[in-house]
């Protein structure tokens, strides 16, 4: 067996084992996509209209004191003219009077939970599931790489009109999915190796962090966070504070200082959002790191993207759909190629 027929039995063969898990990954992905990109179309009935650092101030006094429970506080912005209170799996939004305008949380969309936990470990949590779902991803990434070499090699018989099986014969479904394979490949790739790393978070979260030693910040008042977001923001005079994260509380964990952190965004219409940030200590009113994305090292803006990548978490609403769609055409080069392997190989033996 030469190098070319040993690519593709394991491309082949790989890629039909890892079909129903790659099935399911993809197809909850569509859901969940789907689920994200209605949420940012609703706007509340509401209009942008920017607040100022004292109002922002008073809205993040006010929401942490009356909801302890959320660990985030958004501002209004373009893409979201209404503040927001969120924690994982629960957000409130209200106008700027903070008057509530809606709550939302897992179990208010139809099976989004389950849907959430199959994409995320196969509903295996106690058995590894996570774990089971990186390393098929990983291998899925593999089969893609693959796939992208063997179609170099047959490139010369491209047809764009072979995109859509024009029946269910498997040369059709063969055709199809070389070609919709190779539109979604590189996309598709980046999918299944993000989803690898947010499993295997310490390959790449040391990327994130960069020594402030030596740097002297001004100083805001302890406990008060008008002056501290004041400082911040002076900090950046130019960028828009837009969130202020704290850190979420762990059951039976003893109250720690709260080293929160402020988000901004410091140019309109990039891809990633909310990458330059501030922590700050809010009982000493002191700024133990600032860090906008530009000024990261390479491997620093790379770590940056993995989620971002994976799910659209601060990226645009073309994104969200952009990689729904790849999941979508995913999932059907999956069934293509599952059927057509299944004929040729299974039903062949049995003949």
């Amino acid at each position: 067996m030469n190098a070319v027929a040993a690519l593709k039995w394991f491309h082949n063969w790989l890629g039909f084992l890892i079909s129903i898990t790659m099935l399911i990954v993809l197809t909850t992905g569509v859901y969940l996509g789907c689920v994200d990109m209605y949420k940012r179309l609703d706007d509340k009935g509401q209009q942008y209209a920017p607040l100022t650092i004292e109002q922002k101030a008073q809205v993040v006094e006010r929401l942490f004191q009356q909801y302890p429970e959320m660990n985030t506080v958004r501002f209004p912005t373009e893409h979201t003219p209404y503040i927001q209170a969120a924690t994982r799996g629960k957000s409130m939004a209200f106008d700027s009077e903070l008057n509530p305008l809606s709550v939302s949380t897992f179990d208010d969309i139809p099976m989004y939970r389950t849907i959430f936990w199959l994409h995320r470990n196969f509903l295996l949590e106690d058995f590894g599931g996570k774990y089971i779902n990186a390393w098929a991803s990983l291998l899925g990434g593999a089969v893609t790489l693959i796939g992208i070499y063997l179609w170099w090699r047959v490139r010369k018989g491209f047809r764009l009109k072979q995109s859509f099986p024009r029946d269910t014969r498997s040369s059709s479904l063969v055709k199809s999915h070389i070609q919709l394979g190779l539109f979604i490949s590189i996309p598709l790739f980046v999918l299944c190796i993000t989803g690898f790393l947010i499993t295997y978070k310490n390959l790449w979260t040391p990327a994130l962090k960069q020594s402030s030693a030596g740097i002297v910040y001004p100083i805001s008042l302890p406990n008060d966070w008008q002056s501290q977001l004041q400082t911040a923001q002076a900090q950046w005079p130019e960028a828009n504070l837009v969130a202020v994260s704290k850190p979420m509380p762990k059951k039976d964990e003893a109250p720690k200082p709260l080293n929160y952190s402020i988000h901004f965004d410091s140019h309109s219409g990039v891809w990633l959002r909310e990458a330059d940030r501030i922590t700050m200590s809010f009982e000493q009113g002191t700024i133990l790191d600032a860090l906008k994305h530009s000024d990261r090292t390479l491997s620093g803006k790379v770590a940056s993207f993995v989620r971002p990548l994976h799910d659209a978490l601060n990226m645009p609403f073309s994104y969200s759909l952009f990689i729904t769609t790849v999941s979508l055409i995913g999932s059907m080069i999956l069934l293509f190629s599952a059927v057509t392997f299944y004929r040729r190989t299974f039903k062949k033996t049995k003949k």
